[in-house]
């Protein structure tokens, strides 16, 4: 059953990514009110999709309200102390948030809090893992994007949920140089209870083709447990 809805999250952020795609070559509304994303995240010791959407009645340009869905499924396995050398586990979740946007200065600053949904499957069944079957809690995110010049970016993403307290941060700066697109390191940390990931690599944010603007990112992934590896992400999204 785990890895049946890990199939379904990864069918729905294809489908979003391919709607994404789909859209790319419309030059759409001068004040678009939706965005689409969709992307994956890779380690070692894991595969995630995620894909889902932004509202905003007024518009993506202006302040206001924003309403944000995202969806997020995929495989992972960590090493027991039980009888079994190591674990697979299949996650799937959903969160639907209400937030707001707030403009000011070259900086956008975005906070979203609302119901999230998540799901555990482990095989085999692992009796010390804090995670393991259907939860349902809170989430808190927020996204702050400055640029203190037309060449150079800040970049702060965070959320956490009720959940076993899982979380994730994540830090970036950025440069234009001869290209479109802006390049430059980052940092990120990913826990719950029991687990901790931290991440030191580089970012490629904003390279555009049509109206499709794609990201990507790559370097070192250490986890709590020891293990070590290199990590790949990356993201699309979509204006209309």
């Amino acid at each position: 059953m785990g890895r049946l809805w890990g199939r379904v999250a990864a069918t729905a952020a294809a489908l979003i990514l391919a709607c994404i795609s789909a859209r790319a070559g419309d030059g759409g509304p001068n004040n678009p009110a939706f965005l689409l994303f969709a992307g994956t995240d890779l380690w070692r010791d894991g595969a995630f999709l995620n894909g889902g959407m932004l509202w905003s009645p007024g518009g993506l340009a202006r302040e206001g309200f924003t309403f944000k869905v995202l969806l997020n499924g995929g495989l992972y396995d960590y090493p027991s102390g039980g009888p079994s050398s190591q674990i697979d586990g299949t996650l799937v979740s959903a969160s639907a948030m209400p937030g707001w946007r707030i403009e000011n200065d070259g900086v956008t600053l975005s906070m979203y809090v609302g119901p999230i949904v998540e799901d555990f499957r482990l095989t085999p069944f692992d009796p010390g893992s804090l995670l393991h079957g259907l939860y349902t809690g809170a989430q808190l995110s927020t996204d702050i994007w400055y640029q203190p010049s037309p060449t150079s970016m800040v970049a702060f993403d965070g959320a956490v949920a009720s959940i076993a307290l899982i979380g994730s941060a994540r830090a970036a700066f950025g440069w234009r140089f001869s290209t479109p697109f802006f390049v430059g390191p980052e940092v990120q940390a990913l826990w719950c209870l029991d687990y901790q990931q931290w991440r030191v690599g580089a970012h490629v944010t904003g390279f555009r083709i049509d109206g499709l603007e794609w990201s990507a990112a790559a370097g070192l992934a250490a986890e709590s447990d020891g293990r070590v590896g290199p990590y790949l992400r990356l993201g699309a999204f979509m204006k209309y």
